[in-house]
C-alpha cells in the first residue's frame, strides 16, 4: 500500500494521483504498474481542466481493469462494476467532501500556473492530495476485499 510520502516523491516526480492510484490498483491486480501509469497520464489535476479528481478517474480504471466487461452479453459485469463504482464514490465524497478536485482543493485549479504555485505553497498536496490517493487506494481495496 501506498505511503503518503511516496506520493509526494511522485507528485514531485512528475507522477500525478491518477497515475499513482491506476498504478497502484493495476500492480496488484498483476498488470504491469509503467503501462497502468501511462495509460492514466492525462487524468490527473482532473483532467487537467480540475475537474473530476485524478484519484477517482485512477480508481475507476482500477475498477474497470479489475470488474469491466470485454463482451457483449456479459450484464452480470456490468452490474457489479456499476455497484462497486457508486460505493467508491460514496465513500471517497464522505472522506473528501466532493469528487472533484477544485472543490478539494479549495477553489484552486492545479492546471493554471499561479493556482498551483499556491496549492504548492499552501501544503495542500501533502494535506489533501497525497491523503486521497492513499485513501483511493485504500477504499479500492476494501472494495475488492468485500
Amino acid at each position: 500500500m501506498l505511503k503518503e510520502e511516496e506520493v509526494l516523491q511522485g507528485f514531485f516526480a512528475g507522477v500525478c494521483c491518477s497515475m499513482q492510484v491506476f498504478g497502484e490498483a493495476a500492480r496488484e491486480q498483476g498488470f504491469d504498474e509503467a503501462t497502468a501509469r501511462r495509460i492514466a497520464s492525462c487524468f490527473g489535476s482532473g483532467m487537467e481542466h480540475a475537474g473530476l479528481c485524478g484519484c477517482v478517474t485512477g480508481a475507476y480504471m482500477a475498477l474497470g481493469l479489475k470488474y469491466g466487461n470485454a463482451a457483449p452479453g456479459e450484464a452480470d459485469k456490468i452490474a457489479l462494476l456499476k455497484e462497486k463504482k457508486a460505493e467508491f464514490e460514496r465513500r471517497f465524497a464522505e472522506r473528501w467532501g466532493s469528487l472533484e478536485c477544485t472543490k478539494m482543493l479549495g477553489g484552486l485549479d492545479p492546471a493554471r500556473p499561479e493556482e498551483l504555485k499556491a496549492a504548492v505553497e499552501r501544503g495542500l498536496f501533502q494535506s489533501v492530495c497525497a491523503p486521497a490517493v492513499c485513501d483511493a487506494c485504500a477504499i479500492l481495496k476494501e472494495l475488492d476485499e468485500e
